[in-house]
């Protein structure tokens, strides 16, 4: 980004500069380089169609002021220049055009003869054709004659036409040489010492700044080596190749630039809606730039990202100095890291367009400004760490020191902990009143039941004992004493029902024994156990099967039978519906015509052991209607209980079809 800044100011810089009219250029044994900037003529060619031939005779040369800088141009462009040898001067000398990034490069020489001969390199051209393997174009020229020699250049490339060329004694060329590699290894060198470092220390330390950093610096030194000709010259890929890696990483850069700021600059904290901005704006030019790149072609995409950068870096700066005034220590860091490298490159053009004297600085002044550059940033980055690091020492101890009053704080909750805890062991000695209680009630449940089987024992008992006495009884009164034999067998059969039904339901893994069984036989079987005046049946579309347990069956049809006749007057018959319900089910209802139950033991008449007001005086345990519940529930069914307007309470039992009697099968309790 910051290079493709340097760039173009170039190309504003060169359009305001004069230079007098190019002639002959003399060569002596003093000047072992001879710049030729200023000493050139140019001619366009637009359609790149002009040979040698027609170019040599063209009358339509022209000056050219400063360095080779034409930016961006389709056309072909040669370059002329004589060159006049004295006496003294070498025969040999080397011909360098820098630019390493031009498609095609070709030098024309023209025989005694009038024959002209061409020698070629350039991008696009296999490295195994170049006259010397080097970075760039260099092209060995033998002026074996005192007489003016004329040499013509033709430059064509979809990168800038921009380069300098330069004549070279040979021995000073290579010494040149030895020179530049030793620079731009140390160059390189400090570009993978900072990316290593970098890259080890977001590694380290997860700060999302240096890893941008890291990605910035790897972006840039690739760049580097594209833009000096390095990469070419020992990976050997073709100029499709390196104009799409090298459009690309340009391209990129102004969204690797744009991140590495805002996490440098922490915008996310101070400036959280310009982040958002900036953020999805660079990466949205970056990849439209990067496409026309990659499918239109190098200067679709690389122009007017150069176009952006033009006002995006200065955007950038603008804003670090911004916050640098406002006392935002990271900005101070990123102002003056890419100031410097900016300043670099305005050097380096200065001197292209021959304001500036050649020199070290001006030569390398790029270099030179990225290198200070990657330092200042690398030097903020970890400084920011650092101070982070600090602060939170600072913390640490500041947590340190109000450790004491921790430690207080905590003997008081420990103080609660404890009151808390022997609350906890009053709730649990009032838990064990209430076990015991319960206990004391289970005895009284077994006093109750003694009492329960012990009275119609004593019945019948007495009973069979007046028999016994009074064998000569009449037939009336004997068959009053076998009535209260019947029905204290009765009540000791109920009992046992339900006491042999709850350790069924309640103890056993299994509870249910399905099987197909005829519920108007079972109903029927357990009517006839009464007499018939007191059981009015009525049964509506039975099913002729229902896959149920018939032995639990009958117990809750008794359950609900005799709840119902023991509320009811003597004189009432008890009514019981049988109704056949969709998908195979079953309905039962049980109507007495007693007083109904109170409204507030509605809900509580399923309980187990409960006793309602009305029961009182009469036998029972309060088992009966919990087991017809547990049941129902067993079957897949329900059981519900309701006051009728003007005839007692109404117990419905429903029993539902084989599917949900298959799921109820499997039931544990």
């Amino acid at each position: 980004m910051w290079r493709s800044l340097s760039l173009f100011l170039s190309l504003v810089l060169s359009s305001l500069l004069l230079t007098p009219l190019a002639q002959a250029v003399s060569l002596s044994a003093v000047e072992t380089r001879v710049d030729l900037g200023g000493k050139l003529d140019w001619l366009k060619d637009e359609g790149g169609q002009l040979s040698i031939s027609d170019v040599a005779v063209s009358g339509a040369f022209k000056p050219m002021a400063g360095e080779l800088n034409l930016g961006f141009t389709p056309a072909a462009i040669w370059l002329r220049v004589e060159l006049a040898r004295n006496q003294s001067a070498p025969d040999h000398w080397l011909l360098e055009v820098t630019n390493p990034l031009h498609d095609d490069l070709r030098l024309y020489t023209q025989a005694a003869n009038g024959s002209f001969t061409e020698r070629r390199a350039g991008d696009h051209m296999p490295r195994e054709r170049w006259e010397m393997d080097y970075r760039h174009g260099v092209f060995g020229l033998d002026l074996d004659t005192e007489a003016p020699q004329t040499l013509w250049l033709r430059l064509q490339s979809t990168n800038l036409i921009s380069a300098q060329v330069r004549l070279w004694q040979t021995e000073a060329f290579y010494e040149a040489v030895r020179t530049e590699s030793l620079f731009y290894g140390l160059f390189f060198g400090v570009y993978f010492t900072i990316l290593i470092f970098h890259l080890f220390f977001w590694r380290r330390t997860r700060e999302s700044a240096s890893g941008w950093y890291a990605l910035y610096v790897a972006s840039n030194g690739l760049i580097a080596l594209l833009w000096a000709g390095y990469f070419q010259q020992y990976s050997h890929w073709s100029g499709t190749l390196t104009d799409a890696l090298l459009g690309s990483l340009l391209c990129n850069s102004i969204w690797i630039a744009t991140m590495l700021a805002v996490r440098q600059m922490e915008f996310e904290r101070v400036l959280p809606r310009t982040r958002r901005v900036l953020v999805i704006a660079s990466a949205l030019l970056s990849a439209l730039f990067v496409a026309l790149t990659l499918t239109v072609g190098y200067s679709a995409g690389v122009l007017p990202a150069r176009l952006v950068v033009l006002g995006w870096a200065p955007m950038l700066i603008a804003l670090a100095t911004r916050l640098w005034w406002r006392g935002h220590a990271p900005a101070r860091f990123f102002v003056l890291a890419f100031g410097i490298l900016i300043a670099g490159g305005v050097l380096r053009y200065l001197r292209l367009l021959g304001w500036m004297d050649s020199s070290f600085l001006t030569e390398y002044g790029y270099e030179v400004g990225s290198i200070l550059s990657m330092l200042i940033m690398s030097l903020g980055i970890t400084g920011r760490y650092n101070d982070m690091k600090r602060e939170k020492l600072a913390a640490q101890e500041a947590l340190n020191s109000s450790l004491e009053l921790q430690v207080r704080e905590r003997t008081v909750l420990l103080v609660d902990e404890i009151d808390r805890r022997v609350a906890l062991e009053v709730d649990l000695r009032r838990a064990l009143t209430v076990e015991q209680l319960a206990w004391q009630q289970q005895q009284d449940f077994v006093a109750m039941v003694s009492h329960e089987f012990r009275t119609p024992l004593a019945i019948i008992n007495t009973s069979v004992h007046h028999v016994a006495q009074h064998l000569d009884a009449s037939q009336g009164k004997s068959l009053e004493r076998c009535t209260n034999i019947k029905e204290a067998a009765r009540r000791m059969s109920d009992l046992m029902d339900e006491y042999l039904s709850l350790d069924r339901i309640e103890g056993a893994t299994q509870a249910l024994n399905l099987t197909p069984c005829d519920v108007s036989e079972v109903v029927a079987g357990v009517v006839a156990e009464w007499p018939s005046h007191l059981i009015e049946l009525i049964a509506t579309a039975v099913p002729p099967t229902l896959q149920c347990d018939w032995k639990l069956l009958q117990v809750a049809l008794r359950n609900l039978i005799s709840n119902g006749l023991r509320h009811s007057p003597p004189d009432q018959p008890l009514h019981l519906w049988v109704r056949g319900q969709p998908g195979g089910g079953v309905s039962i209802e049980v109507n007495d015509a007693g007083n109904g139950i109170p409204e507030d033991e509605l809900a509580r008449v399923f309980q187990k052991y409960f006793r309602g007001r009305g029961a009182l005086g009469k036998p029972g345990a309060g088992l009966g209607l919990y087991l017809v519940e547990r049941i129902a529930q067993l079957h897949g069914g329900s059981v519900t209980v309701e006051n009728t307007p003007d005839y007692g309470s109404r117990f419905s039992l429903i029993l539902p079809g084989p599917p949900a009697a298959t799921m109820g099968a499997t039931a544990t309790f």
